[in-house]
């Protein structure tokens, strides 16, 4: 069930990079950094190095469509995507597949500057190879979720990637890139580390919101509920909002409709694309003691796992 090619480079890797591997044979280093276990290949070694890892796990793959608007709907001849497709392999062959798919179905502007041409990609490339290499890395691969694939969508104004699996620890949103996470399938991303498709250095959400901010774009939301996690791109030009005192009555709707949902801190943050501490003292913060938001931990006012609903959505 291993890929010859794929296990012998992997060896070589290992070797390279870690010298207490050096010395050690092939089914050895297999051993000891988890791809396989008495001979037989785990659950990791397989969706690293495997031939075809859906022989085993049929849905440890990835779907993705492409949607007309902004939600999905059925067109009157019954069709209701533009393009689907079902990705499969290892993860890495998943992550270059998944990229292909994004490619082929976004649009990319041509800016021509001193005679150089230059492609600009509707979603910043590097952004969107994190969000989706994160999504098959820290996804719950349990046998509660192994038959579950992840999900790719792209709609007119944003683009969607979603796991079975919310974070993982007991941390929230609100400490994504700021905080170290532990790591849900520490195996997985030792052998991801080796092949080096993915680093364990918890870069990945600040490389994210980095890029969408070079190009001009909204910040990133990240959503975690019920045992899922999902990440929103938007192609839509990052907002900008003045003080809560002086904000129009349009922007104040916008943000009290946000809130529908009870919302952390950083969520409001990412999805109006200004700082977080920023949006908590000059909004939220406002709107809370002004009634029209609701604390959800009203005697821990100051509290990470603080979220603010709607007044009208509380009652």
């Amino acid at each position: 069930m291993m890929d010859e090619e794929r296990v012998n480079a992997f060896v070589r890797d290992a070797k390279e990079g870690r010298p207490r591997l050096s010395h050690r044979d092939a089914s050895e280093v297999l051993s000891l950094t988890g791809a396989e276990r008495g001979g037989v290949p785990t659950l990791a070694g397989l969706m690293c190095l495997g031939d075809y890892p859906q022989q085993v796990y049929p849905n440890l793959c990835m779907t993705a469509v492409v949607v007309a608007g902004t939600e999905i709907t059925q067109a009157e001849d019954g069709t209701r995507f533009l393009d689907s497709k079902r990705l499969e392999g290892t993860i890495d062959q998943i992550i270059e597949d998944a990229m292909a798919f994004i490619r082929r179905n976004t649009r990319t502007k041509v800016v021509v500057e001193g005679g150089r041409r230059r492609d600009i990609p509707e979603y910043p490339e590097n952004a969107v190879r994190e969000v989706v290499t994160n999504s098959l890395m820290h996804r719950d691969y349990g046998p509660y979720s192994d038959g579950t694939p992840c999900r790719l969508a792209i709609y007119s104004d944003r683009l969607e990637c979603w796991n079975p699996g919310g974070i993982y620890g007991g941390q929230s949103v609100d400490d994504l890139g700021h905080e170290n996470m532990p790591t849900r399938n520490p195996t997985l991303v030792s052998l991801l580390e080796i092949m080096r498709v993915a680093e364990n250095r918890h870069s990945g959400i600040p490389v994210i919101r980095d890029e969408m901010r070079r190009a001009g774009l909204r910040q990133p939301v990240f959503v975690d509920s019920r045992d899922t996690f999902t990440v929103r791109l938007y192609n839509l030009p990052e907002g900008r909002h003045e003080s809560i005192g002086g904000m129009e009555e349009l922007s104040r709707e916008a943000l009290i409709a946000f809130c529908d949902v009870p919302r952390s801190r950083q969520e409001v943050a990412d999805h109006f694309g200004v700082n977080v501490n920023y949006v908590a003292h000059a909004y939220l913060n406002p709107l809370a003691d002004g009634g029209e938001l609701v604390r959800t931990l009203p005697d821990r006012p100051r509290s990470k796992n603080q979220r603010f609903v709607a007044r009208r959505r509380q009652q």
